[in-house]
């Protein structure tokens, strides 16, 4: 699954995109949902929560990113788990 999940990321992301041709590794996704998952940037010593849309992305603002490092990951799981 992450093979497959790395390999819709990479689809996704545009030249200009801060994460274009980093090496990224899906180590998690919401069960209820599976277009969010949490990618390992190991270049970056970074995780990154992204939201696929399974398409070429035509604006550099997109794919949303935002990077984390582990303890603020978990803040941010804490957080948003209160909402689903």
């Amino acid at each position: 699954m992450s093979k497959s999940l790395t390999k819709k990321l990479e689809k996704e992301l545009l030249l200009k995109h801060i994460l274009y041709e980093k090496e990224a590794v899906a180590v998690a996704r919401r069960k209820n949902n599976d277009d969010d998952v949490i990618f390992w940037i190991k270049k970056l010593n970074k995780y990154d929560v992204v939201h696929l849309i399974y398409s070429k992305e035509t604006s550099s603002d997109f794919t949303i990113t935002l990077l984390f490092t582990l303890s603020k990951l978990e803040e941010y799981c804490k957080t948003v788990s209160k909402f689903y």
